[in-house]
């Protein structure tokens, strides 16, 4: 059957019967070039760009004959706005079809495509029948993996699938988290059905170093169907290389078919056995080897073989989710930098301490945020606590968040018991003080009792392991005065950072990413009229400018308001009530423009708060 058409839409029919959840739907339609026969059951699963699965619809005939055009509404909880959808058509339980579109992001206008015999994607037919119905397919693109893109990664597993005569064994080369989650959780569960009991996870530096036995490894080639295999980094002696040989050896032999050996590392690693080994250098080509990479490069860490063992081999992602929603922040690249390399030098540390190289054991690591109002000084101290429990120099990794208002007493002994219990709920994880400068603004007034809180702080920052992070955050040239205040604090804070504003483009993404995550829409008029406005504002940008939290204030206390005045007193159509509540147009935007105009208090001027006033 020839030139059937399928056509999509976003849409709202009040009528369908869904769950709550359920709210934004996407209408289907088939229309066949005359009616099908022997068809009782037609069904669509609509996968988005990354093959996860969005929604599906089932459609039976109430008689023999199927009409031409079929309707389908598929139900989602989110948006339909992604660029583009995979749409699979099965007929009568079988795969049968398939099709690529991206739907118009308007309401009620169809987008249309020629529907293609599934056959003539291998590489589709190969997802939909061998990997979907998978459990671990769902982890590819989980929040916490940097993989290939899925098309990719079924594209060469569809080749790896069809291939005959050649190496068995995979390779993985990247950072070596990824590369070991991509090797046990993606790979070897494809190659094992996902069956545990059918793995084994080792170390050529367990084999080197003799905590591996060659009869170990033997018994467990007998009885596994993968052994993931990890290269570190290696000395190379006569006695290392011959051992390697021999394994390579023994795995590129032609009847050699089980257990698949996967081999991951970094490159580095990788060509350091390569350039040794050609044993196991030759086994590898491009179609057996896979190559992670991040989205944005970070140093590789090098882990000793201890992370091989099994109790860490349940959360080997643990260490690295902190880093990837720091990379994910918008802007601030030179932070995520800083970041990075105190990080990095805060593990090498801890190492030369664990291996008794540095006897003086200090683990203090108090650190200075500076930087106008709005930059993300808050949010990223929150993930310096998650970050340095999960490299294992914090116990709990929580965040305090407190200021001078929740410290300063109102009578002598008042202060020092507040700070002294922030302290102790602080202990294990950040305590983070925000505009921390105003400690000392009371100036000669006798009853303040500001400095009272830098004494106590003293005491804990003094602390050579104290099982805590201080962070002081504000304005830089006052967060200077405050340093000079007291001669011991410039020393006890050997980390400072800088957050640099927020640039015009910077601030628009971060407008689309709150409209986006509140399920808001722009017209592209509206579109427009906001970035113009926002490019405006960071022009005339002062001190005092919120930067991200201006634009947070400016959506919900400008946009949203003026979205809702127009909507609650207008006309309400029986039809398209999601569309109605969901998308900003041009006049909304006007309106909060016009507003900020008028409201000179919107820029932060202490002590008022940045936003619109109701």
């Amino acid at each position: 059957m020839e030139n059937i058409i399928l056509r999509a839409m976003r849409t709202f029919d009040e009528s369908v019967c869904a769950p709550e959840y359920a709210r934004n739907q996407l209408a289907i339609e088939i229309i066949f070039p005359e009616p099908p026969v022997f068809i009782n059951e037609l069904a669509v699963r609509v996968y988005s760009e990354d093959y996860q699965l969005i929604g599906a619809d089932v459609y039976s005939p109430s008689s023999r004959k199927t009409p031409r055009k079929v309707r389908f509404i598929v139900l989602s909880d989110t948006f339909w706005d992604e660029n583009l959808y995979h749409i699979f058509v099965f007929q009568n339980g079988l795969p049968k079809w398939t099709v690529s579109l991206s739907p118009s992001p308007s309401y009620e206008v169809w987008t249309k495509e020629k529907l293609d015999e599934l056959e003539s994607h291998p590489d589709k037919k190969f997802f939909i029948e061998r990997l979907c119905p998978t459990d671990w397919w769902q982890n590819m693109y989980s929040e916490q993996f940097h993989f290939p893109s899925a098309e990719k990664v079924i594209g060469k597993l569809y080749s790896y699938s069809e291939a005959e005569g050649v190496c068995p064994h995979l390779l993985v080369t990247g950072n070596n988290l990824m590369t070991k989650a991509f090797s046990s959780f993606i790979l070897a569960a494809y190659l094992t059905g996902n069956d545990k009991s059918e793995q084994a996870v080792f170390s050529l530096g367990e084999l080197v170093s003799g905590n591996l036995q060659w009869s170990e490894l033997t018994e467990h080639i007998r009885q596994k169907q993968v052994i993931v295999m990890n290269v570190p980094q290696l000395e190379y002696s006569a006695s290392t290389v011959n051992l390697l040989s021999m394994l390579g050896d023994i795995l590129s032999k032609e009847d050699f078919s089980r257990p698949v050996f996967i081999f991951h590392g970094t490159e580095e690693h990788v060509n350091q056995l390569f350039q040794e080994c050609e044993a196991i250098a030759g086994m590898f080509a491009e179609y057996n080897t896979f190559r992670i990479s991040l989205s944005t490069e970070m140093p590789p860490i090098t882990l000793n073989d201890t992370e091989f063992q099994p109790a860490l081999r349940e959360t080997p992602f643990a260490e690295f989710s902190a880093e990837e929603e720091l990379q994910q922040m918008v802007g601030l690249k030179q932070l995520k930098e800083d970041i990075q390399e105190a990080r990095m030098m805060s593990l090498f540390l801890k190492e030369r301490r664990e291996l008794n190289l540095d006897l003086c054991g200090n683990s203090r690591y108090h650190m200075l945020f500076l930087g106008n109002p709005g930059t993300g000084k808050t949010t990223v101290a929150r993930l310096v606590g998650k970050m340095y429990h999960q490299m294992g120099l914090l116990s709990k990794g929580h965040t305090v968040e407190t200021c001078r208002t929740n410290l300063v007493g109102e009578y002598l002994g008042h202060t020092e018991k507040n700070t002294k219990e922030a302290i102790e709920e602080a202990r294990g994880g950040v305590l983070f003080i925000d505009e921390a400068y105003t400690l000392i603004e009371g100036g000669s007034d006798t009853k303040d009792y500001g400095k009272e809180v830098i004494n106590a702080l003293l005491t804990v920052l003094s602390e050579p392991n104290p099982d805590m992070i201080v962070i002081l955050a504000g304005y830089e040239d006052k967060m200077k005065k405050l340093l000079k205040s007291n001669p011991g604090l410039k020393d006890r804070f050997p980390l400072r950072f800088h957050f640099e504003d927020y640039t015009a483009d910077e601030l628009s993404e971060i407008a689309h990413r709150i409209l986006k995550s509140r399920n808001f829409v722009l017209t592209p008029e509206a579109n427009l009229r906001l970035n113009s406005l926002i490019e405006k504002e960071a022009r005339q940008r002062d001190e005092h400018f919120g930067n991200g939290r201006w634009v947070h204030n400016l959506i919900e206390h400008g946009l949203i308001k003026s979205m809702a005045r127009r909507v609650m007193s207008g006309p309400r159509p029986e039809t398209a009530q999601l569309q109605l509540f969901s998308t900003i147009e041009a006049c909304d935007v006007e309106e909060a423009e016009a507003k900020l105009l008028r409201t000179a208090d919107l820029k932060i001027a202490p002590p008022c708060r940045i936003g619109f006033r109701a």
